[in-house]
């Protein structure tokens, strides 16, 4: 699965939001600290396939990603490029 179809699996949105949490917390803890009114089934994916990209060392390349899509928010978009810049001391 590529990073792009993953990302739209989590949704990009959410992945900035839970970024650090889907990077450095258990798959359970995820799951129940999810503040949206999501399924489990939902939950369970969404963090699944965040934590893969995470696993499988993508998130640079998922945060590009994010940083440049014209189908996030302002805020969003720079949320991404604060993480890059911050983990990776990469500015787009």
């Amino acid at each position: 699965m590529t990073v792009e179809r993953l990302l739209n699996s989590i949704g990009k949105a959410t992945f900035i939001k839970y970024y650090y949490s889907f990077r450095d917390k258990s798959r359970d803890y995820c799951i129940s600290n999810f503040d949206e009114d999501y399924t489990d089934k939902a939950k369970s994916s969404k963090t699944g396939h965040a934590q893969k990209i995470f696993h499988d060392g993508f998130e640079k390349e998922a945060l590009i990603i994010i940083a440049k899509s014209n189908r996030v928010d302002s805020q969003t978009a720079s949320i991404a490029n604060e993480i890059l810049l911050k983990e990776f001391a990469y500015k787009l």
